[in-house]
């Protein structure tokens, strides 16, 4: 036997991996630039829309949007991560029985949102919700039909096509949001862009020559059937803790402060999580889709290839939390209405809470790849529990600054059960999270410092901010509503 053909299978497997890698970077690369222009499109939405409309509006869409997430989260059955993972991954038959799934699971969705609205108007003394959620939720049935080519695309890493399709929704959701809001400014707007961008989406989704694949069907197998259900009642699991740990400070809030306050929070939220939206792209786009094909290494060998990634992600998120925690105010005090301000000092304290929902991020697709989902409902549910418990007690003695800082703090018991997990299935990531962290903290504070000595402020200064108004529970319990 010839040397080339002894080392045949060896240099197929590296030149396989050397190409993986490739496609991995070039969908990073696609992720990053998604990030970017959708961020840019979510400022210049903001800023549109907070001088066409008022505070009490967002806070409305914030509490509706929440109870609608809820409703998502509570019967999520981790479709997408099936297909990705399932070695049936591309077969027609498992793919156009998800989209069964999918369709069914959609229209239940709004069937629930049409029970609860009563309810939810009467708990949150608001009338307008008996109108605004089930209208907003019908986005789920519309969402219910995408087309399968979309988790495929997702699958195999086809992140420019899905940059297209999401990009482009993003502008079609832009145009008639602030278009409605110009002619009619009323929380309507909202709902109507994003009806009209998932029904923009749903389109998109079966055009062939946009999204690859196939012709959905509605097939009913029963082996496809139990391979997502039994991989999904993690997920499900999992997802029903995240929405309580998620979206409780909204909803606890949503009963605590005022509608304005809870627009304005919602804004520094939303502000301040966009560092953590380009964990979520890359994770489910380039390193879940990636470590499930490389998952089958030695554990050694994963470790170290893992590990090695992740430490460019670490790196690009650290430098992203770097520049909100330092300069995420400004965005606030120097581009939007003067209604807005008070958003300016949360922001940095949110965005630093994001370091450790960084390094948890990065480590979930290796449990997931591994069929251990578990964690991901463990650390859910811990997560919840702290939040729940945590924005209740923290607003009582501390008002909106001990609620903002319960928030931020609130999802570290998830990072701790994911590093445990992590630690038992061999990856052991805890030496890179401890020296990444040093890193991060150094480069923070020589912003921290660069910024102070250049203005003489810091992000959360309270003479720069009203932060001495609102250490106390000083706002009025009654509820505003919009006119």
């Amino acid at each position: 036997m010839s040397l080339e053909a002894a080392n045949g299978p060896e240099t197929a497997e590296v030149l396989v991996m050397k190409a993986l890698e490739k496609k991995a970077l070039r969908a990073s690369v696609w992720s990053v630039l998604e990030y970017g222009s959708g961020t840019l499109l979510r400022v210049v939405s903001s800023l549109v829309l907070t001088r066409l409309l008022a505070p009490a509006y967002f806070g409305e869409m914030t509490l509706v949007a929440t109870l609608i997430v809820g409703i998502n989260l509570l019967s999520d059955i981790g479709l997408g991560p099936s297909v990705i993972q399932s070695p049936r991954g591309d077969d027609p038959v498992f793919l156009n029985t998800a989209w069964t799934l999918q369709v069914i699971r959609g229209i239940a969705l709004w069937l629930i949102a049409l029970l609860i609205a009563f309810p939810m108007a009467a708990f949150y003394n608001n009338r307008h919700l008996l109108a605004l959620l089930p209208i907003l939720a019908f986005s789920n049935v519309i969402s219910g039909f995408n087309s399968t080519n979309l988790l495929s695309l997702s699958r195999h890493m086809g992140v420019r096509r899905l940059f297209f399709i999401d990009g482009s929704m993003s502008v079609v959701s832009l145009v008639v949001t602030i278009v409605w809001a110009y002619v009619h400014p009323s929380v309507w707007a909202i709902v109507g862009g994003q009806l009209v961008a998932s029904t923009y989406r749903l389109i998109l989704s079966h055009i062939p020559k946009i999204a690859l694949g196939i012709h959905n069907t509605f097939r009913w197998e029963r082996e496809s059937l139990h391979a997502i259900v039994h991989f999904g009642k993690w997920i499900l699991i999992g997802t029903a803790f995240f929405f309580f740990a998620s979206q409780a400070d909204r909803l606890i809030l949503g009963k605590l402060i005022t509608l304005s306050l809870l627009g304005i929070y919602g804004l520094a939220y939303q502000l301040s999580d966009l560092p953590r939206q380009v964990f979520l792209s890359l994770g489910s786009r380039v390193a879940y889709p990636f470590i499930a094909k490389i998952i089958h290494l030695p554990r050694n060998e994963f470790r170290v290839k893992f590990l090695r990634y992740r430490i460019y992600s670490l790196a690009l998120g650290g430098a992203l939390l770097c520049v909100m925690i330092t300069f995420g105010d400004l965005i606030i005090t120097h581009l939007y209405d003067k209604r807005y301000h008070e958003a300016a000092w949360m922001i940095p304290i949110l965005a630093l809470g994001l370091w450790h929902t960084l390094l948890y991020t990065t480590t979930l697709p290796v449990l997931f790849s591994l069929g251990k989902a578990k964690y991901n409902a463990y650390g859910n549910a811990a997560y919840a529990i702290s939040v729940g418990i945590g924005v209740w007690t923290a607003y009582h003695f501390f008002g909106m600054l001990g609620a903002v800082i319960a928030v931020a703090a609130g999802d570290f018991p998830m990072y701790l059960v994911i590093l445990i997990g992590a630690t038992r299935e061999g990856i052991r990531p805890l030496k890179q999270d401890l020296l990444m962290t040093l890193a991060f903290l150094a480069v923070l504070s020589t912003c921290l410092f660069a910024r102070y000595t250049l203005t003489g402020w810091h992000p959360i200064h309270p003479a720069q901010h009203s932060l001495r108004q609102t250490v106390g529970p000083v706002y009025p319990a009654s509820r505003s509503q919009p006119a």
